[in-house]
This record gives C-alpha cells, sequence and structure tokens, in this order.
C-alpha cells in the first residue's frame, strides 16, 4: 500500500515540477492541492516546494520500506 501511495504521489510532483503542473496551479487552486500559504507563490517557488517536499517524502518512504522503526 505504501508503494501505491508514494507512486501516486510521485506521478503529482511529476506533473507540478516537469510538465505545467505549477502554472496549472499557480494562485488560488494551490489553496487545495499543496498548502495554505501556496496561494500566494509563484510557479517556480511552487516547483521548488513541491520538489523539498518529494524528497521528505521519499526519505520516509526509505526509511519506512527499509524497516526502520
Amino acid at each position: 500500500m505504501d508503494i501505491l501511495l508514494f507512486a501516486i504521489y510521485s506521478a503529482f510532483c511529476f506533473w507540478v515540477v516537469f510538465l505545467e503542473g505549477a502554472h496549472v496551479l499557480e494562485g488560488w487552486k494551490s489553496l487545495f492541492l499543496v498548502d495554505h500559504f501556496a496561494a500566494s507563490l509563484t510557479a517556480q517557488e511552487l516547483k521548488f516546494y513541491v520538489v523539498i517536499s518529494w524528497l521528505g517524502a521519499l526519505a520516509i518512504f526509505l526509511f519506512t520500506a527499509l524497516g526502520g522503526t
């Protein structure tokens, strides 16, 4: 189940960072999908925020997948 959730989150992050997702979500639309303060972020700032959260999610996924407690 963890792999499926991480894969879905990774697909969303890939869309935001590498495709036109950041431009689509820029402004008030990011309020619902990213976070409450993201409504004031530009597309570049939104990409940076998503990359940082993606790396954090990867670290947590790897820690749990490799048997960390």
